[in-house]
């Protein structure tokens, strides 16, 4: 896989985790200090269900091949971490702390994958990758 392909499924790793931090911290601040926006503005509940299943494949996939190019697994092992608060924030014996669980896990798999774009990106500039 080419290191551009690579850095843009590593963004959109990012991207996610960031959109899922401000789903469980920024858009509740936003409702309580905005009213008028509760009426308006509704996720439903499934939206948890569909970031963790679109962050689940794409997250591994590129952790995978980070641990492939740079030998470290501790991006992974924190990605793994992470994935496992976010699902474990699904299930209904943890349904009261659902927000805390997807905010640590989100937050521990953001810093995988920066971890992993790091190392990714010292091992290809190394290797003469990217020369």
């Amino acid at each position: 896989m080419s290191p551009q392909y690579a850095n843009r499924l590593e963004s959109l790793a990012l991207l996610l985790s960031g959109l899922c931090l401000f789903h469980c911290l920024g858009l509740p601040l936003l409702l309580i200090a905005i009213p008028a926006l509760a009426a308006v503005l509704t996720v439903p509940e499934s939206v948890h269900f569909y970031l963790v299943i679109t962050a689940l494949p794409l997250s591994v996939i590129v952790l995978v091949l980070g641990r492939r190019q740079h030998k470290s697994f501790i991006p992974l092992a924190m990605g793994i971490i992470g994935l496992l608060f976010m699902t474990a924030a699904l299930t209904e014996q943890y349904r009261s702390d659902e927000i805390t669980l997807t905010v640590i896990g989100a937050t521990i798999l953001a810093l995988a994958h920066i971890i992993n774009w790091k190392r990714r990106s010292r091992c290809a500039v190394g290797s003469g990758i990217w020369k």
